[in-house]
């Protein structure tokens, strides 16, 4: 009886060690088959390619494009094209952008395809980029993480500027003046003020530029019946200065790209003190960037390109005593406030 009552353990030992050993057998097949990937295939350029040979879809918006629709800013650019779509915060004058439904945060603006800086997900640099000196836009949809990192998941917006005729020298001047609504006044700083004149010199490979462009918005009142606007005015200076030289097979270039914007938010006034506080968001913005390439032969080519931002952007709070005419400084917590940027890209291949 204790033979068979031995047995019977042994039996049942044995059996539940191959059950747990076939238990474990199973959970291991089932985390690699979870744990398995089906084939991936990472694609990618490392040299310019045309349209009709790129592995992405990119849909552009040529220079015929861009001067019927005589726009005054990027952001007026875009804001017609299928997938793109602006939002504006009243109440520091920033518009936001999203794509394909993401938001900023996933989507990458380039300049001669260096990529630009911003404070966050909002894209401020779309405002800072003179309409007025751009040749075409390239914009990619869906993912471009691989090629441009992890704030490209949406997409990448590429704007290429314009560059010199061959052996020529030009002279361009622009003055466009619009509306806000129904709000229009040339002198009271009301509608949209724009005035452009830039210089382009060109010869035996040498090419010299320089753009500076006036942007002043009045702001717009909309439904508000109070002192604050629905649309903040905006007083906005961009220059820019250029020098390159291209010839057999090198091509270097520098550009530097300077940005002076201010936005002025008027709040609305203490009825109890007749004081009425408001903001100024002054932005500086200096873009350096400078790229070379050089053509060994048909099958070997060397690229580099560099940039350095340097850019800030200050609260200024003030508070205007109707009864006297005094304007003071506000004294409150994070009224007066300034943010300081740098950046520095490189890129070779």
């Amino acid at each position: 009886m204790r033979k068979i009552l031995l047995c019977g353990c042994v039996f049942l030992a044995v059996g539940n060690s191959y059950a747990q050993s076939d238990s474990k057998v199973i959970d291991k097949q089932q985390r690699d088959s979870v744990n398995r990937l089906q084939e991936v295939v990472v694609t990618g350029q490392f040299e310019p390619q045309s349209l009709k040979n790129s592995v992405y879809n990119v849909r552009v918006i040529d220079a015929k494009r861009i001067k019927l629709r005589s726009a005054t800013e990027l952001k007026t650019l875009l804001a017609t094209e299928l997938g793109l779509r602006f939002s504006n915060d009243p109440a520091t004058g920033i518009s936001d952008l999203q794509l394909m439904g993401m938001d900023g945060a996933g989507i990458k603006v380039m300049l001669d395809g260096v990529p630009m800086m911003d404070r966050g997900t909002s894209k401020e640099s779309l405002g800072q980029i003179d309409v007025n000196t751009i040749e075409r836009i390239e914009i990619v949809e869906g993912p471009m993480s691989v090629v441009y990192g992890s704030d490209a998941m949406a997409g990448v917006i590429n704007v290429i500027t314009k560059k010199g005729s061959e052996n020529k020298l030009s002279v361009n001047a622009r003055i466009q003046e619009e509306t806000a609504g129904s709000e229009y006044s040339a002198f009271d700083k009301k509608g949209t003020h724009n005035g452009n004149l830039g210089i382009n010199w060109q010869s035996n490979g040498w090419q010299i530029g320089a753009s500076g462009t006036r942007n002043n918005f009045g702001g717009w009142q909309g439904s508000s019946q109070t002192r604050a606007m629905e649309w903040l005015p905006k007083e906005q200076f961009l220059a820019s200065a250029n020098v390159g030289y291209k010839k057999d097979k090198i091509d270097v270039w520098y550009r530097l790209s300077a940005t002076d914007e201010t936005l002025h938010y008027l709040g609305d006034i203490n009825t109890n003190t007749q004081v009425a506080p408001s903001k100024d968001y002054l932005s500086k913005r200096f873009f350096h960037q400078a790229q070379a390439a050089y053509t060994l032969n048909d099958n070997l080519s060397f690229n580099a390109a560099a940039s350095y931002t340097d850019y800030s952007r200050r609260t200024r709070s003030t508070n205007l005593d109707l009864l006297t005419g005094k304007e003071t400084l506000a004294t409150d917590l994070g009224s007066q406030d300034k943010d300081v940027f740098g950046s520095t890209f490189f890129r070779g291949t």
